[in-house]
């Protein structure tokens, strides 16, 4: 009877890392790239927004309604307003295309 509750248990317990394996082994998607800069426009219809890097590279980003954004608000519709602030960009790539997971919005140091 002892044996019988063991190999139970055993057996319970492979099953369930077998259930678990699959989970653990999806792919999440490539890993953000960050960018920083000034942001220099929004464009709400293209719906796309462009900074300049610290080195003077432009950079130009495509947003969608997943696009987190942090320290504006109304969300994208508040970046169109804040031309040159300090901004880090979270953006994967896409083909071509750098698609930004993220926004965030540095607010100038009052001296």
């Amino acid at each position: 009877m002892q044996t019988s509750k063991r190999t139970l248990l055993v057996l319970a317990a492979v099953l369930l890392m077998i259930g678990v394996m699959p989970a653990l082994a999806q792919d999440r998607g490539p890993e953000p790239t960050i960018a920083q800069g000034q942001l220099l426009k929004v464009d709400a219809t293209a719906r796309t927004i462009a900074i300049r890097s610290a080195t003077g590279t432009q950079m130009q980003f495509s947003y969608t309604e997943d696009t987190k954004v942090v320290g504006a608000d109304q969300g994208v519709a508040g970046l169109a307003t804040m031309s040159g602030a300090d901004v880090t960009v979270q953006f994967v790539k896409k083909g071509q295309d750098n698609v930004a997971t993220q926004i965030e919005v540095h607010q100038k140091k009052q001296q």
